[in-house]
């Protein structure tokens, strides 16, 4: 009864500059195969983007934070230069 809304958070990896991989086993239906897929080793931090432009929970977001901490968002004019 507690809970208003779930919020989704994303991971800076550019900023931390998360290059390093690893391989992790695939499991299919709960059983673990040979095959492996590659997988970022994120490196630690308390800092994640805020999702506050989220479809369904838009207004209990922006109720939450401080107007000091809105920023526009980020627009990409040119997707090939990202």
């Amino acid at each position: 009864q507690d809970i208003i809304c779930t919020v989704n958070v994303q991971h800076n990896c550019i900023d931390l500059k998360c290059t390093d991989m690893h391989q992790q086993r695939i499991y299919q239906e709960w059983i673990e195969t040979a095959r492996t897929k590659a997988v970022v080793e994120h490196r630690p931090t308390p800092h994640y983007f805020l999702n506050t432009y989220s479809i369904h929970n838009c207004d209990f977001i922006q109720m939450a934070i401080p107007e000091t901490l809105r920023e526009t968002p980020l627009r990409v004019t040119n997707s090939a230069e990202v």
